[in-house]
């Protein structure tokens, strides 16, 4: 399970700490009927179960009592990578300043959300798009399982994959389940259309939907990231025609401010067009640990909850 260890072996003590303790008892519900653990008692009404009845509570009461138990419902937690060529580009250097492509930081993505899932106790599933289409595995509580689906997902994010379809992606999604799941969309930096839109907005009125985007490098940083002293970048390459990036596209400061200005604008209207369909959104930096990123969102996740 070379992809989940490196993932788990990554993370701090105390990152594990607030990764396990993250979503207990997010899920527990009080209902009628039978579990392990006990949560009080209520007056008996018809319909109940005979042995449901506390019946030294009875002799104590004047009325007939009944036991409620607190039932942990397994949930499962779907994270659906839009994987495809796109996801070779480079992201930009990580902490230790190694590039790193999309791809890599959304398996880290993916990971760290699955086995927060199977901590839990609830079922992990990573869909991902593949040569022969959508691969959409069985929901699973056990890290073997995970590990394939992140093998799947590191498959299907080389040069050579097919080009991302998110709306294939989204659609599949739409059916993959009826009952009401948390979704966790990992994509590129990318532009939605309206039909991707439309998808996004029933999969958001049928399930807790975040997006989350991974950041492609910047063009213009070129020149500064290669002569960091800790970058062994090389020169970053175009996927369609594998031409190098120049290197006057990083001195040009007129060059990188309108590219700035026109990504800011792109990225706002992604932004505020998920905002009006009730969709968290944040964006992954790779040169920030993936960790902390992915930890904050949950956060905001749980606080929107309670709020």
């Amino acid at each position: 399970m070379a992809l989940l260890t490196r993932i788990k072996t990554s993370l701090t003590i105390p990152a594990q700490r607030r990764v396990a303790g993250l979503l207990d008892g997010a899920y527990a519900s009080i209902h009628a009927g039978r579990s392990l653990d006990f949560a009080d008692l209520r007056a008996y009404v018809p319909g109940d179960d005979v042995k449901d009845i506390d019946w030294n509570a009875t002799a104590r009461s004047d009325e007939v009592l009944v036991k409620r138990y607190v039932g942990d419902r397994k949930h499962t937690i779907m994270v659906g990578v839009a994987s495809g060529r796109g996801m070779a580009a480079a992201a930009g250097l990580d902490p230790e300043g190694q590039l790193r492509s999309v791809g890599d930081v959304a398996i880290t993505v993916a990971g760290l959300l699955g086995w927060l899932a199977l901590g839990h106790g609830d079922y992990g599933c990573v869909a991902s798009l593949g040569s022969e289409g959508v691969f959409l595995p069985r929901p699973s509580v056990r890290e073997t399982d995970l590990e394939r689906m992140l093998v799947a997902v590191q498959r299907s994010c080389t040069p050579s994959s097919a080009d991302t379809q998110l709306d294939q992606l989204a659609s599949v999604l739409v059916g993959a389940t009826r009952r009401r799941t948390v979704v966790f969309l990992v994509t590129g930096d990318v532009t939605l259309d309206r039909a991707t839109l439309a998808l996004l907005r029933r999969l958001a009125v049928q399930h807790q939907l975040v997006h989350l985007v991974i950041g492609e490098l910047d063009p213009t940083a070129v020149g500064s990231a290669q002569r960091s002293p800790k970058a062994h970048t090389g020169h970053p390459h175009a996927l369609d025609d594998g031409l190098a990036l120049p290197d006057f596209v990083g001195d040009d400061a007129e060059l990188a401010a309108e590219y700035a200005r026109q990504e800011s604008t792109r990225r706002q209207r992604r932004r505020h067009a998920l905002e009006r369909l009730g969709v968290l959104t944040a964006q992954i930096d790779p040169g920030v640990p993936v960790v902390g990123q992915v930890l904050a969102v949950l956060e905001r996740m749980r606080r929107g909850a309670n709020g």
